[in-house]
């Protein structure tokens, strides 16, 4: 059986190019992907705008950008400049349930009308460069939309469907239908991805045929090494989790960005014997050198 993949997950708000440069560092990661850029018809940025979009991220980073649209030509036309400008592969978001993005029409909101859905990617897939990865939600109201929606992408090759396993009304919270998943997944003719509350190497135990990896979000900012612990590959060599963290507080505080930088450490604050405590205590600083001495006295 070959190798699984792990991927990161796109956490718009939370993972962004000093994340993404210092997991690459630590290892496991197949593949990261971008938070979404939106594709609207009315302003298809032009490549140099999307090169300076990307210019923070290191070279060792191997990059999957992701795509946010409800337009076929808008979509095509994106994925086929990031196609131009190096990048093989673009995942396009089906799955963002906020509520914004719902309302326009994008993200999940494009898993509730099947038959529109279908339309939209014939219009689509026969004029990629790119290979086509697509991340979704296993339902919008209900998990029990599951196997109607693989049956659609059954029609199409895809790259791969990524499948966070909660419906898009649930959002980020509740638990995700792993069960569902695994009941359903191996009805899909296109490699298979599991997204959904992995937090530690234990759970990356789905057994399906077609499951090609992992995608792991909020498990991999408390734990950088997951990717290595699910491939049960060697931690000892990989930067440790305090310099992971210092690194990218550091990046932020030199840019006084204390508010992304706390939010991260809701997440870091969970390595800690008393997380409640370090993240109150860190949360009502609001000077970026006294955050960063904060951190080191932490370690």
């Amino acid at each position: 059986m070959a190798e699984k993949i792990v991927q990161l997950a796109p956490l718009l708000g939370l993972i962004d190019a000093p994340f993404m440069n210092a997991i690459a560092k630590v290892g496991g990661f197949d593949e990261i992907f971008a938070p979404y850029m939106l594709a609207d018809e009315r302003s298809i940025p032009k490549p140099q705008v999307i090169t300076r979009r990307f210019s923070e991220i290191g070279k060792h980073v191997n990059l999957v950008p992701q795509l946010l649209s409800n337009n076929a030509n808008a979509f095509v036309a994106m994925a086929n400049i990031l196609y131009d400008l190096g990048y093989p592969k673009v995942n396009w978001n089906m799955g963002c349930p906020i509520k914004f993005v719902v309302e326009k029409g994008r993200g999940a909101a494009l898993l509730r009308n099947l038959q529109q859905l279908e339309r939209l990617l014939d219009d689509t897939i026969s004029r990629l460069k790119p290979e086509l990865s697509v991340k979704i939600r296993i339902g919008f109201d209900s998990s029990e939309e599951f196997p109607g929606i693989i049956d659609v992408f059954n029609k199409f090759k895809l790259n791969e469907l990524i499948v966070h396993s909660r419906t898009a009304i649930q959002q980020y919270s509740g638990e995700p239908y792993r069960q569902t998943f695994i009941d359903s997944a191996g009805s899909s003719l296109n490699p298979i991805v599991y997204n959904g509350d992995i937090t530690c190497a234990a759970e990356a135990n789905i057994s399906l045929p077609n499951l090609k990896g992992y995608m792991i979000g909020r498990g991999a900012i408390s734990n950088p090494h997951i990717g290595l612990q699910i491939k049960n590959l060697p931690i000892n060599n990989a930067p440790t989790f305090k310099q992971f963290a210092t690194e990218i507080t550091r990046w932020y505080c030199a840019r006084n960005s204390l508010n992304r930088l706390k939010e991260l450490w809701k997440y870091f604050a969970k390595r800690f014997d008393n997380p409640n405590e370090v993240f109150a205590k860190l949360q009502t600083i609001n000077n970026s050198e006294k955050f960063c001495e904060t951190v080191e006295s932490l370690f």
